[in-house]
Parts: structure tokens; C-alpha cells; sequence
């Protein structure tokens, strides 16, 4: 019988005025935008290029009948539906496009209205299929009082996860500072995932230039988690909030594991200095509390015998050419003969867990798409 699959990272494309027409006067400096010249998209905020690219930089992939077809449903809903279905994806969580760069405004202003912007647009943009196409809210990350009451607007709306940065701006604490308490509380309260894109907030994306640079700068993103994780563990951070779950995207999965492991070491052989005291071992709140996503690195299935299978979903990243889109259902396939764990585990792993986490179910996600379909 097919897995239900829940992809927990694909991305929507925004409209390319929906930044720059909310964004005026003084904010429009701060505004994500994007043009295509020639073959290469250039990315702004405002005036301020952020980041160049190949525009059909994922041509290599695939067949040039995919280049022509496939992605259009990052804009057309119903064509996403297809796509999804072609490639055996039943349900996706649903992060930004253009919106990625919000995460690098450092105006606290510019920050509220773009994120107030994106969510509000999203919330519109998947009416009718949110158990389907899971909304992820956009926080402010200026400072941390701007990002709760967007929070506490976004769930009162009926969102039911949020986007963190990895690497915070300097205007914000570092994730061991107990600042973040406040926001961690409410997450709590109202059950919440904490959802960590990689290349979020403040990330060198050109850390290395030269040979080798192209390999290393997406590589090293994972740094970004195990920094992000090591901070909210030794710092406090998720101890004090037991019931946090807090996620990792296009981050890897292997190295959870050995994170784990290497906490406990820091913590115990450091134990004078190792300040504050936690009331469970490291290892033990990142099995815990601490959530990984696998998109092309299903290596980390051997590190089941010490990590629970609830640490773990799958991702496919569409429509982004590091994803697995087209060929999901080849990964999947693969994924199901692998030997070291049991079918059970797998299928919790493929979907069922992220399920649980948005408070929905394969049973849910069935049913509204066969009506959004009929009514299409």
C-alpha cells in the first residue's frame, strides 16, 4: 500500500509586486523583489542586490520537457496539484519564495509590514486546501517582541506553524538567551512547530568564493542548525519548554545523531561551567524536542537504532532545484527497500509524523482535495 507522503519544505512564488506595492515611501528600500535579465535572476531588497542565479539554474536535472512543463504550479495552484500528484506527494508545508528575504531586513518596520503582508496573501492564496497545502508563517525577527505579537496574530488567524531563522540578525538575542522565552511560551501554549529554513536570517551564502565555493556554501548550511540547536539545547531554551518541537529544513538529517552525543560530552565533562543545569541530558532533548527533514540524504535511516523515528519527516523542496522534484516518487521507492528499518517507522517518517504535527491527517488532506478539485 503507497505511503501517505508529506513533503515539510516546498515553496509558493509570490507575485512579483506583492513585496514593492505594500512597501512604499520610506520601506521601499526594504522591499523583496526580483528581475529576470537574460538568463540570470537578480534578487533585491529594494536597491540592494542579495543574490544572483541562473533563471533555469535546475535545467540540468531534468528532461527538457520538464524545463518547459514542471514548476508552474509554484504560481497555479491546480497546476501544483498535478505536479504533486505526478510526482506522489500528497500534502506539503509551504514556505516563501521571494519572501525567503525578508528574513535579511534589518528595519524593524519594514520587517512587520512585509511579514503582515506575506502571511495575510498566503492565508487567501490557500483557502480551500490548507490541510494540503500547509501555510508556514513569516515572523519579523528584527527583535523578539515584534515576532510574538505577529505570532499570536498569525495563530489567532489559524496558522499552526511559523518560520524561525537559523542564524538570528544582530539586533536579536543569540537562541541561548532566556528572551526567548516568551516567544517559546507561546508556542507551547498553542502547540506551534518552530520551523528552521536553511539560508534564513543572517547566513553567509558566498562564505567561500573560488573553487570548490559552489559545493561548500550550500554544504556548510548545516552548520546553521547544529549552531541553532546547540544554543536552544545548552542555553535552556527548549528544557523550559518541553512541549516545543522545532524543525530543520534542507538542513540534512544525519548529523541529529551525532549532535546529540556530542552535547552530552560538552555537557557532562564541562559540568562546572556548563551553566544552566538541565533537568534531562542534551541527547535527550533533541530526541525529544529536535526534528530534521531528508530530501536526497536517506543515510541518516541508520541512525534509528539510537534516534526515535519521530525526529525525522520527509521534504522534497519544490520547486527548487536541490529538491527531488521530479523524481520524489524514485526517493520514495528507494527509501521504502531500505532494510534498516521497519515499514511502520518508514511511513511515520514519509508523512504520518509531520501529519501529527499539523494537526491533520491523510484521511483530511483526501477529502479537501477532491473537493477543491471538483470545484475547480
Amino acid at each position: 500500500m503507497r505511503p501517505f507522503i508529506l513533503s515539510c519544505d516546498a515553496h509558493i512564488a509570490e507575485p512579483n509586486d506583492l513585496f514593492t506595492n505594500a512597501m512604499t515611501g520610506d520601506l521601499a528600500q526594504y522591499a523583496p523583489n526580483s528581475s529576470v535579465e537574460g538568463k540570470i535572476r537578480t534578487t533585491r531588497l529594494g536597491e540592494r542586490v542579495l543574490m544572483k542565479i541562473q533563471h533555469d539554474f535546475f535545467a540540468h536535472k531534468v528532461t527538457p520537457d520538464d524545463v518547459d512543463t514542471g514548476r508552474k504550479g509554484a504560481r497555479d495552484v491546480l497546476l501544483r496539484l498535478k505536479d504533486m500528484e505526478r510526482d506522489g506527494i500528497d500534502a506539503e508545508a509551504i514556505f516563501p519564495g521571494l519572501g525567503l528575504m525578508v528574513s535579511r531586513i534589518e528595519d524593524a518596520e519594514a520587517s512587520r509590514v512585509a511579514c503582515q503582508t506575506y502571511n495575510d496573501w498566503l492565508w487567501q492564496r490557500v483557502d480551500g486546501l490548507r490541510n494540503t497545502l500547509i501555510p508556514i508563517a513569516l515572523l519579523p525577527n528584527v527583535n523578539i517582541p515584534d515576532a510574538v505579537a505577529e505570532m499570536k496574530r498569525v495563530i489567532e488567524i489559524g496558522f499552526r506553524a511559523v518560520m524561525l531563522p537559523c542564524a538570528v540578525l544582530d539586533s536579536c538575542p543569540q537562541y541561548n538567551d532566556p528572551e526567548w522565552d516568551t516567544l517559546f511560551s507561546v508556542a507551547e501554549a498553542n502547540e506551534i512547530p518552530l520551523m528552521f529554513h536553511t539560508a534564513v536570517g543572517k547566513v553567509n551564502i558566498r562564505a567561500m568564493r573560488g573553487p570548490g565555493g559552489a559545493v561548500f556554501n550550500y554544504a556548510r548550511q548545516m552548520s546553521d542548525a547544529i549552531e541553532a540547536t546547540s544554543a536552544l539545547v545548552a542555553g535552556g531554551v527548549l528544557d523550559r519548554h518541553p512541549g516545543v518541537k522545532i524543525m530543520f529544513l534542507e538542513c540534512g538529517a544525519g548529523w541529529l545523531l551525532s549532535l546529540a552525543e556530542r552535547l552530552d560530552e560538552s555537557y557532562f565533562n564541562h559540568g562546572p561551567y556548563a551553566l544552566p543545569k538541565l533537568s534531562r541530558k542534551p541527547s535527550d532533548i533533541v530526541r525529544d524536542q529536535v526534528m530534521c527533514s531528508f530530501q536526497n540524504d536517506p543515510g541518516f535511516i541508520y541512525t534509528l537504532k539510537d534516534m526515535p523515528e519521530t525526529a525525522f519527516c520527509f521534504a522534497s523542496d519544490y520547486p527548487h532545484s536541490e529538491g527531488t522534484f521530479p523524481f520524489s516518487r524514485d526517493i520514495v521507492d528507494s527509501f521504502m527497500a531500505m532494510p534498516d528499518a521497519t515499514d511502520e517507522q518508514k511511513r511515520s517518517i514519509l508523512g504520518l509524523n509531520a501529519a501529527r504535527m499539523f494537526k491533520t491527517s491523510p484521511e483530511v488532506v483526501a477529502a479537501e482535495k477532491q473537493a477543491a478539485l471538483a470545484n475547480a
